[in-house]
């Protein structure tokens, strides 16, 4: 073997060392071995051999590695006899130490076994000392920690994300959101189970994992069902709450302007040419939408036209249109919700006189400007009499 692309280390001498004289550190930090990367760098010992030694330490006759496991199982795989490595003398601490700082260094290292290098440093380290030598922030060592804190089936199953081969989306990120369901491993495995199989982002890993800790008699259905289909049924929920709490007279105002806004906005969404691009089984959804929000549009106008009809001044529903934007709106309002116009025009009153200019109920003049295009002060604003022409009735 060529050792010149090889550095010495002035801390040990360099040797070549037959594979069968080494044995494994049983304290190594890096407990999973990824079957493809191993692979990958036994092919390229092959063909350009081992550029950086391994470093390993004599005991009882053999040499006990302490940094560079994965070089010397790939070495095995590529058929080598021997590998260079430096031979250093050094106490249990100093190799446990060395060997955790080298592990939790290299990019390639799954996060539980990262989390638990630092556990062993800790052990004879202070978080200060610990943070220092790896050149992060305690608050990152914490991080890290709370990954052990889930339960090994958990762990195992971030570890098999991290190799190269797997084919799911579970991240280190997505586990710590499932810190809140431990002492439930089944649904955290069925969550997991879900991220990777709808390809979940970590927030919406974390509003699938809120929603069982809200309704946890729902956690079933939560599980099958897609993400949005959840937030619809929490959303109806929350909607059933916001019913049983006190409705005061700002409140309604409130809702009513939001409630306008979206009517407004769903009005711009619908078309009907949407049917003509859609599955069968989106028309399906769509119409199963159309009818739950038909019924509850349905229950509101009820209680609207009750609350209008036991009124003591004659109500009846007669619809007319705004002039200025076209919208329809019932003869008791005073203004177009859409565009701010006067609705009640003495133009398109039936006791109007257009040949005249006047009222025909109290003879004043309207000119015609007035009767046209009439403000806050007009006489057909806020008037009693007001007749329309044309009754629209049930056009809304």
């Amino acid at each position: 073997m060529d050792p010149r692309p090889l550095n010495t280390n002035p801390e040990g001498r360099m040797e070549h060392i037959k594979l069968d004289d080494i044995i494994p550190h049983t304290g190594q930090p890096r407990k999973t071995f990824y079957e493809t990367s191993l692979n990958e760098l036994a092919q390229s010992i092959k063909e350009r051999g081992v550029l950086e030694p391994i470093v390993v330490r004599p005991r009882d006759g053999k040499y006990e590695i302490v940094m560079g496991e994965r070089r010397f199982r790939a070495s095995k795989l590529a058929g080598l006899a021997e590998i260079p490595a430096v031979v250093r003398e050094m106490s249990d601490e100093d190799m446990a130490c060395d060997s955790l700082l080298e592990n939790f260094q290299r990019e390639d290292l799954n996060p539980v076994d990262r989390a638990k290098a630092i556990e062993g440093l800790l052990e004879f380290m202070t978080w200060e000392q610990c943070a220092k030598a790896l050149g992060v922030s305690e608050s990152t060592l914490r991080r890290y920690l709370e990954l052990l804190e889930l339960p090994a089936q958990v762990q195992r199953a971030l570890v098999e994300s991290w190799d190269k081969t797997a084919s799911g989306s579970f991240t280190e990120a997505h586990a710590r959101v499932l810190k809140s369901l431990n002492g439930d491993l089944a649904t955290q495995l069925r969550v997991v189970g879900k991220i990777n199989a709808d390809n979940l982002s970590v927030a919406e890993a974390r509003r699938l994992v809120e929603a069982i800790c809200e309704v946890p008699a729902k956690k079933e259905a939560f599980l099958r069902i897609p993400l949005r289909a959840t937030e619809e049924i929490l959303a109806s929920m929350g909607k059933a709450k916001n019913k049983i709490k006190p409705f005061k007279p700002q409140t309604a105002d409130l809702r009513l302007a939001a409630l306008e806004k979206a009517a407004g906005q769903l009005s711009n969404l619908i078309d009907e040419r949407l049917v003509d691009y859609l599955k069968e089984t989106q028309m399906n959804q769509l119409l199963s939408t159309c009818k739950a929000l038909l019924a509850e549009l349905d229950g509101l106008s009820e209680k609207a036209r009750y609350a209008l009809q036991k009124g003591d001044d004659g109500w009846k529903e007669v619809y007319i249109h705004c002039p200025m934007c076209g919208r329809i709106e019932l003869i008791g309002s005073m203004k177009c919700v859409v565009c701010g116009t006067v609705l009640r025009r003495c133009l398109d009153c039936g006791n109007y006189d257009k040949v005249y200019q006047k009222c025909g109920i109290s003879e004043s003049y309207v000119y015609m400007s007035d009767a046209d295009s009439p403000d806050d002060h007009s006489p057909s604003y806020k008037c009693a009499d007001y007749k329309p022409r044309f009754d629209l009735r049930k056009a809304a």
